[in-house]
C-alpha cells in the first residue's frame, strides 16, 4: 500500500505542466543590422545627453527625475512589487501567533437532585499559547509563487529604467522642438517684417500713381495678412511647446519663463557605432521587462499545476490553560499540541483544471508579446537607422535650397524694383526662401529626435545613474 501510494503520487507530480522555453537568439536575433549608416569610429564613449554639449537640457532632465509624477509614480509601483515578493515568499515559514483567552459561563442543573439544592453553577477558563502553523513546501509551489513575485519585482525594476530612460529622449525633444519652434518664429517675424515692407512699397507707388496697379497691391496686402497669421500660430505652437515642456519637469505649465528661446539647434556629429542586436536585447529595460513577465508567468503555471497535488501541514505549539488567570503561568497547568495534515482536493467543479489552463494561455501570451516587443525594438533602431542617412541627404540638399532661393528671391525683387520683373515672381520667389529656411529648420529638428530615437532604440543610457 505505501509503494503504491508512492508511485500514485509520482505520477500526479509527472501531470504538473511545464512552461515554454524560449529564446530569442535562437529564432529572432540577427547576427548585425540590416541598415548601414555612417557612423563614428568609436563605440558609444559617452551617455548620450552629453554629446548634445547642453548643460541646460542635463540639468532639465534631472530635474524631470526628480518631479514628474508619473515617474515618482512608477518608483512607487516599484516598492509595491518589492514587497509582494516579500509576502509571497513569506509563505516558505511557520507562521506564529500569540494568544490569550478566557471564558466565564453559567450551567443550570434544573432536573438533577443534587444535595443542597444548588440548581446552577458558574466555570472559568483561561488559556494562553503559542499558535505555530506551517505548510510543507513539498512540491516547491510556493517557491514557485515567490519565484513569480520575484521576476515580476525584477521587470517592474526594468519597466522604471524604461519610463526614465523615455522621459528623458521625451524632455530631449521636447527641448528641442521649443529651440526649433523658437527660431520658425525668427523666421516668421523676419517673413512678416519683409512683406510689411513689400506692402508700404507697392501701396506708395500705387497711392502715387505710378506703375503698380490696384491687383498688386491688393496682392501684397494679402501675403503679409497670411505672414501676419502664421506669425500668430506659430507663437501658438511654441507656447504649446514651452507648456509641454513644463508638464513633463513636473512644473505648472506656464509661459512666464522661455528656457530655451535663443538657444539654436546643435550640429550632429556622426552617430556612434551602435551595439549589436544581441547587445540591444539585453541593455533594452523595456524588453528586460517583458522577459521577466515572460518568466514570471513560466513560475505561475507550473504554481498553478502543482495545486492539484497534495498539501502537507503541521500545527501546533506551547500553551498553558487553567481555570485562574493568574495560573497560566503555573508551569503545573502547561499544554502543548502538535497536529499534522495531508489535504488532497477531490471536487472543485472544475476550478483547480481551469486555473492551470488559465495559466498556460496567459504564459504562451506573455512568450508572443515579449516576441513582438523584440520585432518592435529591431523595427525602431532599423528605422532610425534608415532615417539617419536620408534625414542627412535631405538636410544638406536644403541647405543648398536656402542659399539658391535666398539669392534668387533677393534678385527678383530687385528686378521687380526696376520694372523688369512682375509682382508674381517676386513675391513667389521670397515665399520659397522662406519655406525653404523653415524646411531647413524642421528637417535639423526632425534629425536631432531622429538620433534620440537611435539612442532610445540601442537602449543607451542617457545620464549616470547617480548624479
Amino acid at each position: 500500500m505505501k509503494i503504491l501510494s508512492f508511485i500514485l503520487l509520482l505520477a500526479l507530480a509527472g501531470c504538473v505542466p511545464k512552461p515554454f522555453v524560449f529564446k530569442p537568439e535562437n529564432d529572432l536575433v540577427p547576427s548585425r543590422w540590416e541598415t548601414r549608416a555612417r557612423q563614428a569610429q568609436e563605440g558609444n564613449s559617452t551617455f548620450w545627453i552629453e554629446s548634445f554639449g547642453d548643460d541646460a537640457l542635463k540639468q532639465a532632465i534631472l530635474a524631470a527625475w526628480r518631479n514628474n509624477p508619473d515617474l515618482l509614480a512608477t518608483a512607487e509601483r516599484v516598492l509595491a512589487s518589492g514587497e509582494e515578493a516579500v509576502i509571497a515568499g513569506a509563505s516558505l515559514f511557520p507562521a506564529a501567533r500569540a494568544d490569550v483567552s478566557g471564558t466565564r459561563s453559567k450551567r443550570n442543573l434544573i432536573g438533577f437532585n443534587f444535595p443542597g439544592g444548588e440548581t446552577s453553577f458558574t466555570t472559568k477558563s483561561f488559556s494562553s499559547g503559542i499558535n505555530l502553523s506551517w505548510e510543507l513546501d513539498f512540491w516547491g509551489r510556493i517557491r514557485d509563487l515567490r519565484h513569480s513575485a520575484r521576476k515580476r519585482f525584477e521587470g517592474s525594476q526594468a519597466d522604471y529604467e524604461a519610463a526614465r530612460l523615455s522621459l528623458a529622449g521625451q524632455v530631449a525633444k521636447g527641448w528641442f522642438a521649443l529651440a526649433e519652434s523658437s527660431a520658425q518664429l525668427g523666421i516668421l517675424r523676419k517673413t512678416t517684417e519683409t512683406y510689411s515692407k513689400n506692402q508700404a512699397y507697392v501701396s506708395d507707388r500705387f497711392d502715387r500713381g505710378l506703375q503698380p496697379s490696384r491687383l498688386e497691391k491688393d496682392l501684397a496686402t494679402s501675403i503679409l495678412a497670411n505672414a501676419r497669421a502664421n506669425l500668430a500660430k506659430g507663437r501658438l505652437i511654441h507656447e504649446a511647446n514651452l507648456r509641454a515642456l513644463c508638464l513633463l519637469l513636473g512644473e505648472y505649465p506656464s509661459i512666464d519663463r522661455d528656457r530655451n528661446e535663443s538657444r539654436p539647434l546643435p550640429l550632429l556629429s556622426l552617430p556612434p557605432r551602435p551595439p549589436t542586436p544581441t547587445e540591444t536585447l539585453a541593455r533594452r529595460p523595456d524588453l528586460r521587462a517583458a522577459r521577466m513577465n515572460m518568466e514570471a508567468s513560466g513560475f505561475d503555471l507550473k504554481a498553478s499545476g502543482k495545486s492539484l497535488l497534495p498539501s502537507f501541514s503541521i500545527l501546533g505549539g506551547p500553551g498553558s490553560r487553567a481555570g485562574e488567570f493568574n495560573d497560566l503561568l503555573d508551569e503545573r497547568f502547561r499544554t502543548w499540541e502538535v497536529a499534522g495534515s495531508v489535504s488532497q482536493s477531490i471536487f472543485q467543479g472544475g476550478r483547480l483544471m481551469a486555473g492551470t489552463r488559465r495559466a498556460k494561455a496567459i504564459q504562451k501570451g506573455a512568450v508572443e508579446n515579449y516576441k513582438s516587443a523584440i520585432l518592435k525594438a529591431f523595427a525602431e533602431v532599423e528605422n532610425a537607422l534608415s532615417a539617419e542617412n536620408l534625414l542627412a541627404e535631405e538636410e544638406q540638399s536644403l541647405e543648398l535650397a536656402v542659399q539658391a532661393s535666398t539669392s534668387a528671391a533677393q534678385i527678383s525683387w530687385e528686378r521687380y524694383q526696376r520694372g523688369v520683373e512682375n509682382i508674381f515672381n517676386a513675391l513667389e520667389n521670397q515665399r520659397r526662401s522662406f519655406e525653404a529656411e523653415s524646411r531647413l529648420l524642421s528637417v535639423k529638428k526632425e534629425r536631432i529626435h531622429n538620433r534620440i530615437n537611435l539612442y532610445l532604440a540601442l537602449g543607451l543610457d542617457a545620464l549616470p545613474e547617480k548624479q
